[in-house]
């Protein structure tokens, strides 16, 4: 029997109306639908609440072509690992499918039974973390009929990272859609948050080595981990990227820019893997 689960996350992040969800998008594509199609397959996009991301998300999405089978969904664990007896630092759902406002997306089975551990089957990890269901809806919305792999990834080290590449190596390929979640920072200081994802972005568009920089504290963007193990694999390996949009406190820019009307924000921003 097909085991679905639903959405928990919807009146928090994003409405829970399908009405209201379709309008929202509509609505943002009237000034921020793409220009024009990119050959990419692997992005960056952002969490948090619809109100402040929803254009990045479109923006992104519109600029996809359908010409790939499956989407693979990589976010962090921004509890860390909630069970520490388990010796795993990836995770999957343990369902068939996930019920959205939008309706139904399947999970890519032959992937998730093929090459992960039943071990690393923990649905914790994505009631706790909102940013799958963000984009869930987007892909439901402009790719309604694609099968879908989540994997919450806690990713620390250089080894750790080698060890995902492996096994990302083992079904990302060019007909894989690749979506990966991350903060350009973390809400903090407006200063120095600045200052973070400043120095954030010189580290994606040269191809720097982000978990070292997080290290030294010199970024501090949660999607370090998930970001170093996607430039490992043999798809992507060295590639560097491309900032679209930026986003905070509800101002949108292909720049990033500073804000002096609060002590505290978090950066937002989307990023296309670059062609070289």
């Amino acid at each position: 029997m097909k085991k679905i689960e639903k959405t928990i996350h919807q009146d928090i992040f994003y409405p829970s109306n399908e009405n209201e969800i379709k309008n929202m998008i509509e609505n943002c594509e009237k000034k921020y639908k793409a220009n024009s199609k990119t050959d990419s397959k692997l992005f960056i996009l952002p969490h948090a609440s619809y109100e402040f991301i929803l254009p990045l998300l479109v923006n992104t999405f519109t600029s996809i072509k359908n010409d790939f089978d499956k989407v693979v969904i990589i976010a962090p664990s921004h509890l860390g690992k909630i069970d520490q007896s388990s010796p795993y630092n990836l995770f999957i759902p343990s369902y068939d499918a996930i019920n959205t406002p939008l309706g139904i997306l399947d999970l890519d089975k032959n992937v998730i039974e093929d090459h992960f551990k039943e071990d690393m089957k923990n649905d914790t990890y994505f009631e706790e973390e909102s940013s799958f269901e963000q984009l869930y809806l987007l892909i439901k919305h402009y790719f309604c009929n694609k099968t879908i792999v989540p994997i919450c990834a806690i990713i620390e080290n250089a080894k750790q990272s080698k060890d995902f590449a492996s096994i990302l190596n083992t079904f990302v390929d060019d007909r894989t859609l690749v979506l990966l979640s991350a903060n350009a920072s973390s809400y903090q200081n407006s200063s120095l948050s600045y200052t973070k994802t400043n120095n954030f972005i010189k580290a994606l568009e040269n191809d720097e080595r982000l978990l070292q920089l997080q290290r030294k504290n010199i970024i501090d963007s949660c999607g370090c981990g998930i970001i170093d193990s996607i430039i490992k694999t043999k798809q992507y390996k060295n590639k560097s990227w491309i900032v679209n949009l930026i986003e905070v406190e509800s101002k949108i820019s292909t720049s990033i820019t500073k804000v002096n009307n609060v002590k505290k924000c978090v950066y937002h921003l989307s990023a296309t893997i670059k062609d070289n």
